[in-house]
């Protein structure tokens, strides 16, 4: 058995084991250039590692995702019997911090942002109905990501079926990072999504049958649009804060499709340490 192989047989996703590959990659050119032999590199090799790596401005973060990978790989080696220990097991770097958003989004800024680019002047189609079935598949992903806090990687795997029109649902599927749940649609979202349905292929089964990156392109225009705007993460933190503000914590956990109670709790010491900039912001003691 291969290390991809190993990765594969714990289901993660694709882009996570080609990051886990990538990840090793480096650490073996590392390990080549100091003729360490990678396989047997143990605590102080890993040590001055994390030391060459800060001292190139690497952030802790990404460190500490390197270091997951390796983790990983000696994990693998001990199972297929060629180590007796795991010595990255343990080893992260502590107070990596989190960064505070300092863009949060209101429910009525994003319902704006909704409506505005739902109400696109028809003028501003320059490619005609290609462009008209462009805008009105960005409009259901928009109101996916407003209204239901959806993430691009759960766009993806999104089909017709998981709509359900005449009850107002939609079903998000499960991955290895988010749990599935079932979510209300907003009376704003059925007639675009309706619109779209009838416009996409008999044949497709994905909901967005589509190779480019469909949010990446949306968040460009989106931008354009509205300066307030930053990237697509922002709006959903703003969603999922703005619905702590609404519901307990508990709902709030299944409605955005955490499986540990904890990365739901970092959002509401979130909005606490957004709450406070905005406070030395506008009221700051003298």
């Amino acid at each position: 058995m291969t290390f991809k192989d190993y990765l594969q047989s714990n289901k993660l996703m694709e882009s996570t084991v080609r990051g886990h590959l990538q990840d090793m990659e480096r650490f073996k050119k590392w390990c080549e250039k100091r003729n360490i032999n990678y396989i047997n590199a143990d605590y102080n090799e890993l040590l001055e590692f994390i030391r060459e790596t800060r001292a190139r401005g690497v952030s802790k973060s990404s460190i500490n995702i390197h270091l997951n990978s390796i983790s990983k790989y000696y994990d693998y080696l001990t199972e297929q019997g060629e180590r007796n220990n795991n010595p990255a097991k343990d080893l992260r770097l502590k107070n990596t911090g989190k960064k505070v958003l300092q863009h949060l989004l209101t429910i009525q800024e994003l319902e704006e942002i909704y409506t505005s680019y739902v109400n696109k002047p028809q003028w501003s189609f320059s490619k005609g109905e290609k462009s008209k079935r462009s805008h009105i598949r960005n409009t259901v992903i928009l109101g996916l990501m407003i209204y239901q806090g959806v993430q691009t990687q759960e766009l993806k795997k999104l089909e017709k079926k998981h709509l359900n029109l005449l009850q107002g649902n939609i079903y998000i599927p499960s991955s290895c990072r988010s749990a599935g749940r079932i979510l209300k649609l907003n009376a704003k979202q059925i007639i675009p999504m309706q619109q779209y349905l009838q416009s996409a292929s008999q044949e497709q089964e994905k909901l967005f049958n589509c190779k480019i990156n469909l949010v990446a392109w949306l968040m460009t225009t989106l931008r354009k649009q509205n300066e307030k705007i930053k990237e697509a993460g922002q709006i959903r933190s703003s969603v999922i804060i703005n619905w702590l503000r609404q519901h307990n914590i508990r709902q709030v956990q299944y409605m955005a499709g955490h499986k540990h109670i904890g990365s739901t709790e970092r959002y509401k010491q979130e909005d606490l340490q957004d709450l406070q900039l905005q406070l030395n912001l506008f009221h700051p003691l003298k």
